[in-house]
């Protein structure tokens, strides 16, 4: 009996043994090859590698934003023993805060990023004394000029993509294909190298041409933080534009901000105020006012009507003129800025013929210039007007803008009558340097030649002799409008008391313009109207460019003679 117990124990003993046996056996023989190429497959990791995002160029090549190899340090935190030691030495090295650090090595995972976008080699080489930390090699975005140009330009995230101005909008553009290699790595997450040579490389993003002239650019910039210093303004904007093919040559805000070191407190200055900023633009608006009234011919420059001494009652509203005007031709109405003329002048023609007359130049809708965020502005259709309606539209009310919308109505005028497409970018290159894309757009005439002779000659004289005389120049001639609009109480409905929009517009010089330049000031200090607050500043730009674009003239000629010299 004992015998049988003890023939079946090593039966079972001998059985169990088998069973592995046979198991590893089986694993071995008959799955060895399944499992190796799981094995294989398990270790590879596929590495992405992004390429060089494009360059942005001023429109004379001069770089305004450029990427560059930076490092990125993460950690394993299941391969970290001590990390209350590791944090405080890491603490010094990276410049983080010591529990910051902690609480990132305490997370349950494989990987965690402690801190990207070094450009420090010494941190590097520091960091690969340290068990279960490693570095990548990323990129990161460069602009040079810091703060120029910055809603032009706009921003990129911690992983390089755009999130404000031409960064944002020609994004995927900028940033090109990103290349795949295949390497080795362990279940922890971590490259072991051997690099295959089958590799899929990157695509290096597309380079964009703008518009920008870095010079006048910067001439704006100074002029701009120059206003906003002196009279403590909501906001500042400048542009300055070519009145033939709606380059923006310069675009500029205040406050700004550098896109190089993004804080919490910037955030807010990002937003770009020259096409997301709606306002009622003022008296400027009676530029179009007296386009439609010349281009109809219900009007001559001579023809008079009597402004009654600066008080006018219409309906149960009462006009009013700054100064007490008594008769003044049409040509005066526009120079001196008189409300009640212009009024009395815009009933000899309906309400149709006026809004259509703002369509044409573009009002109430987006200019389509290739910056994100613009707003379309407020223009609201005839039959939704009020008996004030047609009033209040011809001196910049019941009407919202943005100031591209203002520096396009002054480049029609300039440039002839033509319409114009407002635009940052002037071409696209590929990374071998080609161009592959270019702005083109075909002009379409809105007003008569000769609406436009007499719309330059009533403009001038707003220079010479009326509400615009500080942007007047010894160094060219200069037409423009002044526009002074209170503005909107968003709360209690009417008008904020002492809140104001300050505006000059003006292009330079008369016969032939070259520029555009406009000049909002958002609720200044001190004084308020667009005479005093924006025409100076205005004079001062105009008289820098006119010798710059002067100068810059000259050599392209000069080259272009020598050029001619030396095939000839």
């Amino acid at each position: 009996m004992l015998n049988i117990d003890i023939k079946k124990i090593r039966f079972v003993i001998i059985f169990l043994f088998l069973i592995p046996i046979g198991k590893l056996g089986y694993l071995q023989v008959m799955k060895g090859r399944y499992f190796s190429a799981v094995a294989e497959e398990q270790q590879k990791k596929i590495l992405t590698i992004y390429g060089k995002r494009g360059e942005i160029l001023d429109r004379w090549g001069r770089v305004l934003a450029m990427d560059r190899n930076v490092y990125s340090v993460y950690a394993n935190p299941k391969m970290i023993k001590d990390k209350e030691k590791l944090a405080q030495q890491l603490q010094t090295i990276l410049k983080i805060d010591a529990h910051r650090i902690k609480e990132k090595l305490n997370k349950n995972c494989y990987f965690v990023w402690l801190k990207r976008g070094i450009d420090d080699d010494n941190i590097v080489t520091k960091i690969k004394d340290f068990r279960g930390l490693g570095v990548k090699i990323e990129r990161r975005r460069i602009y040079p000029q810091g703060k120029l140009a910055c809603h032009v330009l706009g921003a990129v995230d911690i992983d390089n993509n755009g999130i404000a101005g031409v960064e944002l909008y020609y994004n995927h553009t900028l940033q090109g294909e990103p290349g795949y290699v295949l390497t080795i790595g362990d279940g922890r997450n971590f490259y072991l190298g051997g690099f295959s040579k089958n590799m899929v490389p990157p695509r290096e993003g597309n380079s964009l041409i703008l518009t920008i002239d870095q010079v006048i650019q910067y001439y704006a910039e100074q002029i701009a933080e120059k206003l906003y210093n002196k009279y403590q303004p909501r906001r500042v904007t400048i542009i300055v534009m070519d009145p033939y093919n709606g380059d923006v040559l310069a675009l500029t805000n205040r406050p700004a901000y550098d896109p190089n070191y993004i804080t919490k407190d910037d955030i807010k200055n990002m937003k770009n105020f020259a096409i997301t900023e709606m306002f009622e633009p003022g008296s400027v608006f009676k530029v179009i006012a007296a386009a439609a009234l010349l281009d109809q011919g219900v009007v001559n420059l001579g023809d008079k009507v009597y402004c009654e001494n600066g008080s006018y009652k219409i309906g149960k509203r009462i006009l009013h003129d700054y100064h007490k005007y008594r008769w003044l031709d049409f040509e005066s109405v526009v120079v001196h800025s008189s409300n009640i003329g212009m009024a009395k002048f815009c009933s000899r023609i309906n309400d149709d013929t006026l809004y259509r007359y703002l369509k044409l130049f573009g009002i109430g809708e987006k200019t389509g210039i290739d910056l994100p965020g613009e707003v379309s502005g407020i223009l609201r259709p005839p039959e939704n007007w009020t008996s004030y309606s047609k009033i209040s539209l011809t001196i910049g009310q019941e009407v919202a803008v943005n100031p591209v919308h203002i520096a396009k109505m002054a480049a029609i005028i300039a440039n002839g009558g033509f319409d114009i497409q407002p635009h940052v970018v002037k071409e696209i290159r590929n990374s071998h340097g080609m161009t592959i894309w270019r702005f083109s757009f075909q002009p379409r005439r809105l007003l008569k030649p000769d609406t436009v002779i007499k719309l330059k000659q009533i403009l001038q004289k707003v220079v010479e002799k009326g509400t615009g005389r500080l942007g007047g120049s010894r160094v060219c001639t200069v037409a423009g409008k002044t526009g002074t609009a209170q503005k909107a109480d968003l709360v209690n409905g009417g008008y904020a008391k002492g809140k104001y929009t300050a505006t000059f517009v003006g292009f330079f010089p008369v016969d032939t313009p070259r520029l555009v330049v406009v000049v909002t000031v958002d609720e200044p200090h001190g004084s308020h109207f667009g005479g005093t607050v924006c025409a100076p500043a205005f004079k001062e730009l105009a008289e820098r460019c006119w010798i710059y674009t002067s100068i810059t003239q000259e050599r392209r000629v000069k080259n272009e003679v020598e050029r001619n010299f030396v095939w000839n």
